[in-house]
């Protein structure tokens, strides 16, 4: 178990294959069945310090973060470069059971949606993430400080999956046949907050400037720690930055139980670095629910963001407002924040989702979301879901997150506003995926792939002689070269060439060192990949 969580990958890599040009539709469609889904659970991805581990059970201390791989059973699937979806539930940022019935990378919505992308073709990275705060204290600071570390937390942990999931092509001989340059995330509910706070967190002052993000007066911190008014609640000294580096823990030992780093509580550092180097962007983010923590978070050049929001939740707002948890049936408002409508309509406005091409589809489900009444501007890549609370009295009676359904004999249930219907909710995930779908094939073929596009059924590209010890070339028949770009074993470039519409492409490989290299061919009716090893 130790050796699991111990893999740090120092040199970084940079993007590396994608997928062939046959089967286009199968990331539209579903082609597998449920039965040729390999479904690999409890897979050790992470670890680091988490505050909020009862006393009881040993804490404050550094605990492990896993996910569940769902996958095309690599006998059943042929193709040896697939994107990846990295999912994050939702549960208030809190155990299950403590806000509500879901808050498990095992809950019934993340589950679905885990097979419907894998079924399609994708390889599913459901993960869990640090949960803890203080939510019901009587203390604005420490309950708001507190909500957004844990936000925090859980930015830096999910870099580190991603991190992951790229290391694993090199580190780990590519179990899941990954495509590195293809990795989108989904967060429900609590996880809509991640994946909009990933895409947008790239430096401190988004964090520490806002006067909403500061002590309002001085006192014991977060830490137990002296803190004045005006100070900044996420300290980086002591949590690291927003990628999950610095704040380093001094490490004193391990547990003698899980084998995991043992942290000098007396230090200030908390965080523990994974991965180091590998990079951990992301193509896509999709939630469902959640918020934006501050509008000026967003900057030109984030990754693209579809969203979907009931317009009347009264936890996360849709355009502006405060967040609200529910605790055992009583409500802590948190946090202002920018609901789901915001955060698009800024990302469509800055150019980030134009890669999405959402403007040019008319599908249904387009068609609907643009002319939703309280899609305020027509916003392309919302979508609203316009349920009423039935009792105008009681907003917080409302259905907010209408794709989840549970266990009907958990005791929580009880304070459930979603009525636990699983037939509904697979509804509502029909819409979910209808939605995203062709959005994500946009985002697709944007980094070589071409998806819905017909191609030659004379397309052939070779490469010889292979292996070479000297020079090779790529040959292509049915269409045109646009690109030949070859990359090293860690997805470092070698050697690039531009020379538009030829079929026939020479590779220089005598200057380089003997091993393997992957050639990655542009053409103008898709892209494929092929090895070349050099002798």
């Amino acid at each position: 178990m130790r050796k699991t969580y111990s893999f740090l990958l120092a040199s970084a890599l940079s993007f590396l294959v994608v997928g062939s040009a046959s089967a286009q539709q199968r990331y539209l469609d579903e082609v597998f069945t449920t039965s040729q889904i390999t479904h690999i659970p409890d897979v050790a991805y992470g670890y680091n310090f988490s505050q909020y581990v009862p006393a009881a059970m040993g804490g404050p201390m550094v605990i492990p973060m896993y996910a569940d791989i769902f996958m095309p059973d690599t006998s059943v699937d042929a193709e040896a470069s697939r994107p990846v979806i990295v999912l994050l539930h939702t549960g208030s940022f809190l155990p299950q059971g403590m806000a509500s019935p879901m808050g498990s990378r095992k809950d019934s919505a993340i589950t679905e949606i885990a097979l419907r992308f894998a079924r399609r073709g994708f390889v599913v990275f459901s993960a869990s993430y640090r949960l803890g705060w203080l939510a019901n204290s009587t203390n604005l600071d420490l309950r708001r400080g507190t909500n957004l570390l844990a936000v925090y937390n859980a930015v830096q942990d999910a870099k580190v999956g991603v991190r992951a999931i790229r290391a694993s092509k090199i580190v780990f001989g590519d179990p899941y046949r990954i495509d590195p340059n293809f990795i989108s995330m989904m967060g429900v509910g609590s996880g809509g907050y991640i994946s909009l706070a990933y895409a947008s967190i790239d430096n401190y002052s988004e964090v520490a400037s806002p006067t909403k993000f500061q002590y309002s007066a001085a006192g014991t911190g977060i830490f137990g720690d002296s803190v004045n008014a005006g100070d900044p609640y996420v300290d980086t000294a002591i949590v690291g930055d927003w990628n999950g580096y610095g704040g380093e823990a001094t490490i004193i030992g391990t547990h003698p139980v899980t084998g995991l780093p043992l942290v000098d509580q007396n230090q200030p550092g908390r965080n523990i670095p994974l991965y180091a180097g590998v990079p951990h962007n992301v193509n896509l983010v999709i939630n469902l629910g959640g918020a934006l923590g501050d509008s000026a978070w967003v900057a030109q050049g984030d990754a693209p963001m579809v969203s979907f929001h009931s317009r009347y939740d009264f936890f996360a707002p849709y355009y502006r407002g405060m967040v609200n948890v529910p605790i055992a049936g009583t409500f802590f408002p948190v946090v202002e924040v920018a609901g789901s409508h915001t955060a698009v309509k800024i990302a469509n406005t800055f150019g980030n989702n134009s890669v999405l091409g959402a403007s040019s589809l008319t599908d249904s489900y387009s068609v609907k979301a643009r002319s939703n009444p309280h899609n305020i501007g027509s916003q392309e890549n919302i979508y609203t879901f316009n349920m009423l609370p039935p009792n105008a009295s009681m907003p917080f009676r409302i259905n907010a997150n209408p794709w989840d359904w549970w266990d009907p004999n958990h005791p929580l249930t009880v304070n459930e506003t979603n009525p636990n219907l699983k037939a509904q909710s697979l509804l509502y995930i029909d819409t979910v995926m209808a939605f995203t779908m062709p959005r994500m094939a946009n985002a697709m073929n944007a980094v070589g792939y071409s998806i819905g596009q017909e191609e030659p059924a004379t397309l052939s590209v070779t490469m010889s002689p292979n292996p070479t010890a000297g020079v090779a070339y790529v040959r292509v028949e049915g269409a045109k070269v646009n690109r030949v770009l070859v990359m090293d074993i860690l997805g470092r470039p070698v050697y690039q060439s531009d020379v538009p519409q030829v079929r026939e492409v020479e590779l220089p490989s005598f200057a380089w060192p003997r091993g393997s290299y992957i050639v990655r061919v542009e053409t103008d009716h898709g892209t494929q990949t092929l090895k070349l090893i050099r002798e």
